[in-house]
């Protein structure tokens, strides 16, 4: 299925326009044929970031798909006249994806977060899904000498499905590395999902993620979080403003 695009922002980020069903079905057709697909969930504080870290902007730009993750994303596309694209977490298409290659029998790859969150998210991923065929796993935390030979590992064993939990600038930059030295599988950065899926980290309550104030029950819960937001308001705010 071809996917539809629409350029947003100085940054010139191409958001992928199909829905959830749209981009499963494509990602299914990648795995039939060997593909590789790189999808960023982006959000404003992404966006942000992207205007001043050349890496991370080049790591976005060069993903087969960039879903809109955060509200306002979506904000911007219905500015320039874009209707009915809603928002997709990265955490649910993740889940999906999990669904899908756990249903073929398809390899999976996990890195990111604790030990004590990935073997969480591992177990909840077994009770409500099925058993992963998981060839690879391990935690988010190591230097630049262990990245280099976890690439080379991928590499050389090319699960079909690779999700990265890590903070967003250094997930991005290792997937964008990861493929350009010939990665073939489906990979999608999802921030701190397997704390969710651990239990370790609650969700925004189910009428907030609809309309799209999951970002302010994290602020909430985590009032740390204010000082990033105050970040990325007015700088979001004057792409808002300038965007036609």
């Amino acid at each position: 299925m071809q996917l539809r695009k629409k350029k947003i922002g100085s940054n010139q980020f191409e958001i992928t326009l199909n829905n959830k069903v749209e981009i499963l079905q494509t990602i299914d057709e990648n795995w039939q044929r060997g593909l590789p697909m790189r999808i960023v969930t982006l959000n404003p504080e992404m966006l942000i970031a992207a205007k001043e870290k050349p890496s991370l902007h080049q790591a976005i730009q060069s993903a087969e798909a960039i879903i809109p993750d955060g509200i306002g994303i979506i904000l911007l596309l219905q500015k320039l006249g874009i209707r009915g694209v809603k928002r997709l977490p990265g955490i649910e298409l993740a889940w999906e994806l999990l669904n899908q290659a756990i249903k073929y029998d398809l390899q999976i790859a996990l890195i990111g977060s604790t030990d004590q969150s990935l073997r969480g998210a591992i177990d909840k991923i077994q009770k409500e899904i099925g058993k992963p065929n998981l060839i690879y796993s391990r935690n988010g935390f190591f230097g630049e000498k262990d990245e280099v030979k976890i690439i080379e590992v991928l590499l050389e064993l090319q699960p079909s499905l690779l999700l990265i939990a890590m903070p967003f600038e250094r997930q991005e930059i290792f997937l964008h590395n990861l493929t350009k030295r010939g990665f073939r599988g489906i990979s999608i950065g999802i921030g701190g999902s397997f704390d969710v899926w651990a239990g370790l980290v609650d969700r925004a309550p189910k009428f907030l993620q609809l309309i799209g104030l999951e970002w302010l029950w994290r602020i909430l819960k985590q009032p740390a979080r204010i000082t990033r937001l105050s970040k990325v308001l007015i700088p979001f705010g004057k792409i808002y403003m300038d965007e036609h």
